[in-house]
């Protein structure tokens, strides 16, 4: 089917229309027609009888209608918007549009047809030849990849133990320091004639509970700083007394005496149980 280009063809007696080519139109485009309408002297179009744009159909709308004078008459542009998704290719209808001239006689402007085009492409048949082979496939050991996330794992594993032991984190918090626990302990796995041993060991703990070597002359400032210990300050004085006469003095009986039981009970008063 042969479609016309754009031609200026005779519509109707005074009317010429230059209709936009036949063919090629996409969805959403503008399709332009000049119209030239040749007037008698002393007439004009009436404006109330030209075409207002809007929805022509569904897949067409007039968006707009414009008028310029010419020598012999009047040319008018109307821009029309397809809106007609094809399939494939087909033919659409512009309707002709009714004018009325101020002498009262009608006209009609012509309308015009073109070929919508389709957006998709056409579909070409499928064909088992162009059906691809598939792919040579090689089974993969997943068995390396196990030993290194099970390697992974165990170096994170004691990666985190060493980060949590740095930081003294939950198991590895460092308890607190009771010296006269750990002196009460040692006095009781030592020998029941090595009195010197136990007080030495006693005299150890409460070096550490004090921060320096501890001496008879500063135990009221220990039992400040340490008040719950003060139940057995006058035991602690004792203490001191028969170690300075033991170690300083000429005394010869270095016998633990209350060493022992001392050494109890300040481990009891350490933790809280007395």
């Amino acid at each position: 089917m042969a479609l016309p280009g754009p031609v200026a063809a005779q519509a109707e007696p005074g009317i010429r229309a230059e209709n936009p080519h036949g063919y090629g139109w996409w969805l959403g485009d503008v399709l332009v027609q000049r119209i030239r309408v040749g007037l008698p002297e002393g007439v004009a179009i009436d404006p109330a009888s030209l075409p207002k744009p809007r929805a022509v159909d569904y897949w067409l709308d007039l968006r707009e209608v414009t008028s310029r004078e010419i020598p012999d008459g009047i040319e008018l542009t109307l821009r029309w918007q397809n809106f007609y998704s094809a399939l494939e290719p087909q033919a659409r209808e512009v309707p002709s549009a009714p004018i009325r001239l101020t002498d009262g006689t009608e006209a009609h402007l012509p309308g015009f047809r073109f070929v919508t085009s389709p957006i998709r492409p056409l579909a070409a048949p499928s064909t088992p030849d162009q059906l691809l082979p598939d792919p040579v496939y090689h089974l993969i050991d997943p068995n390396p990849n196990r030993i290194g996330l099970a390697a992974s794992g165990l170096a994170a594993l004691v990666s985190f133990l060493a980060l949590a032991w740095h930081q003294a984190w939950g198991p590895f918090r460092r308890r607190a320091d009771r010296p006269f626990t750990r002196a009460a302990r040692l006095i009781a796995r030592l020998p029941g004639a090595d009195a010197t041993g136990r007080r030495r060991q006693l005299h150890r703990a409460f070096d550490a509970a004090f921060g320096r070597v501890l001496i008879g002359a500063d135990l009221p400032q220990f039992l400040r700083a340490r008040p719950e210990f003060q139940p057995v300050a006058e035991r602690l004085g004792a203490f001191f007394a028969q170690s300075d006469a033991a170690f300083f003095g000429r005394a010869q009986d270095l016998s633990d005496g209350d060493v022992a039981p001392l050494a109890r009970d300040l481990a009891r008063i350490e933790r809280g149980r007395r």
